[in-house]
C-alpha cells in the first residue's frame, strides 16, 4: 500500500459498490419457478459491518434490488437499483453532499469506468474486466463475491486507524 493510496483511503466517507460481480460473483443461479438467487460471501459482509459506523454504504446496480434484502441486513442506506449507467447513479446520491474525493467505488466491468474516474478512491476485484483493472486506483487479489469487498474495507479501515476485528 502505497502513502497515496492510504491518503485517498483516509478521506472515505461513503462507499459504492457495484453488486453482480462485486458483491456477489455475478452468476445468476434460476430456481424451479424462475426466481433468481444470489450467493454473497459472509467475510465480506463482516467487513462491512465492521466499516458502518464509520463510512455509509450504498450501491449502484445494473440490475433490478434482487440484493435488497442483504443489503438492508447490512444496513446500506443508499440504493440505486436498474441504473446501468453508474455516473447518472452517483448524480441521483449528489444531495448527500459528499465531496467525490471523499467517495470510494468498487466496480467489475466496462460500464463502471465513469465513475470509478470520478471518485476519490477507485477499486475493483481481481477477475474485472482488463479496462478496469488498468483504471483503478487498488485491485483486490480476490475475485468478486470472494473477499474483494472485505480487501477494500480492510484497506479504509486500515488507513483510518480503525481496528479490523
Amino acid at each position: 500500500m502505497t502513502p497515496e493510496l492510504l491518503a485517498r483511503a483516509a478521506r472515505i466517507r461513503l462507499l459504492l459498490l457495484d453488486v453482480d460481480g462485486v458483491l456477489t460473483d455475478g452468476r445468476l443461479y434460476y430456481g424451479a419457478e424462475g426466481e433468481v438467487l444470489k450467493v454473497f460471501d459472509v467475510k465480506d459482509g463482516h467487513g462491512l459491518v465492521l466499516l458502518r459506523d464509520h463510512v455509509e454504504l450504498g450501491v449502484i446496480s445494473g440490475r433490478p434490488g434482487l440484493a435488497r434484502k442483504r443489503l438492508e441486513e447490512l444496513r446500506f442506506k443508499h440504493l440505486v437499483f436498474s441504473q446501468r449507467d453508474k455516473l447518472e447513479g452517483y448524480a441521483q446520491l449528489a444531495h448527500l453532499g459528499f465531496a467525490d474525493g471523499q467517495v470510494a467505488y468498487m466496480g467489475d466491468d466496462v460500464n463502471d469506468l465513469g465513475l470509478l474516474r470520478k471518485v476519490g478512491l477507485s477499486a475493483c476485484p481481481s477477475d474485472a474486466h482488463p479496462a478496469v483493472r488498468a483504471a483503478v486506483h487498488f485491485v483486490a487479489a480476490a475475485p468478486g463475491g470472494r473477499g474483494a469487498v472485505r480487501e477494500l474495507v480492510e484497506l479504509i479501515l486500515r488507513a483510518k486507524g480503525l481496528p479490523l476485528a
